[in-house]
């Protein structure tokens, strides 16, 4: 795409996380199996989008129209042990055209109570950040969605997790280098929280699904917090980095078969006035709502979605708000086969608007 911001690395990088989220429903049917115990899961990813957008073409003044192949990934996770599971995922980095590690971790999981993984993983963050949106909450990633990790939002690090009897409650406590070098020449860990309880159906183990497909009803609240001293600024104007959100879920199955869905969430960053531009001095929020129809039209379901989010960046002085109104078709009504087509439009205080069109064929699978 051209003459749009350049996307942070979460929203370039982070919009198949879902597939790791997959791995709890992969491991009833393991791709090599050896016993109950020991196995592994084999995965693929691919998502592949067409934009044009209005006054983007090298000109500036014809539209712009371009493919590009956001996503090629390959995922492995299983278990050694009934208590010691892993997952290595690799990917192509879209900065560099490079293929690299996006999650390595171990993990020593005892119990539905206390578990803990170390290596690269997703940190305990928002909903959003550990769902990905192209399980039907947005489109893209959530503008407000910041981030300054490893490769895809993920950081090097342990993280401690677990939840009560019947899983509605749950929690996350991560410690991770977060930045490194810079402005944190004590080499301070960042250290994170979430907190989550669901009403309804629960969401066990350490990822939720964006979506469900109308197997499982949801209302779900959550909320996160990050701090880091000394992480962020420069060396000689450092300041503490500190964030938190608030998120909730709505998903209801319908008595005609058709899903009603819906999402918010609201983001608050701190960066001490040191003017650092990567963790900025911001706050933004999306709100969403989608319906899946219950018929089936040819091979898939049609889910007509609205989004609407801002963001607005006291560091830069850019306040960004965006709409979104499109439509996904989920084949067989699976929101891991589906193809969106959506209408977006973001104003912008101090840059040109963006106004466009795009369509993503996304493909998640495990064998």
């Amino acid at each position: 795409m051209k003459n749009q911001p350049t996307p942070h690395k979460p929203q370039r990088l982070s919009l198949l996380i879902s597939l790791a989220l997959l791995s709890s429903q992969a491991f009833a049917e393991a791709t090599i199996q050896r016993n109950d115990n020991q196995f592994i899961n084999i995965g693929i990813a691919s998502r592949i989008s067409f934009s044009s957008i209005k006054d983007a073409a090298p000109n500036g003044k014809d539209r712009s129209n371009d493919f590009e192949v956001e996503e090629a990934r390959l995922y492995t996770n299983g278990k050694l042990h009934e208590n010691v599971s892993f997952e290595f995922n690799f990917a192509r980095n879209t900065a560099d055209d490079k293929v690299e590690l996006l999650d390595g971790h171990l993990g020593l999981e005892l119990n539905n109570y206390a578990n803990v993984w170390i290596g690269r993983f997703l940190p305990a963050a928002s909903r959003a950040s550990a769902a990905a949106p192209l399980y039907s909450t947005t489109f893209d990633f959530p503008i407000a969605e910041q981030g300054s990790y490893q490769f895809a939002g993920r950081d090097n690090g342990a993280v401690f997790f677990g939840a009560d009897s019947s899983s509605a409650f749950k929690y996350y406590l991560s410690a991770t280098n977060g930045r490194q070098g810079g402005s944190n020449q004590a080499d301070n860990l960042s250290y994170a929280t979430r907190l989550q309880y669901n009403f309804w159906d629960t969401e066990p183990g350490f990822y939720n699904l964006s979506g469900y497909d109308g197997k499982k009803s949801i209302l779900s609240v959550g909320g996160s917090y990050r701090y880091q001293k000394d992480g962020t600024g420069t060396i000689l104007n450092k300041g503490d980095s500190k964030y938190w959100n608030l998120d909730a879920r709505l998903e209801k199955p319908l008595s005609n078969g058709a899903v009603l869905g819906a999402e918010a969430s609201y983001y608050n960053y701190d960066n001490d006035n040191t003017g650092d531009t990567v963790l900025p001095e911001a706050k933004g929020f999306f709100v969403n709502g989608s319906y899946t129809f219950a018929e089936k039209v040819g091979i898939g379901k049609f889910q007509p979605k609205v989004i609407y989010q801002e963001f607005n960046n006291d560091t830069t002085g850019l306040d960004r708000k965006r709409i979104d109104v499109g439509v996904g078709y989920l084949i067989d009504g699976d929101s891991n086969k589906r193809i969106d087509v959506f209408y977006f439009r973001e104003n912008r205080n101090n840059l040109p608007d963006i106004d466009g069109i795009k369509a993503i064929f996304h493909v998640a699978h495990f064998f």
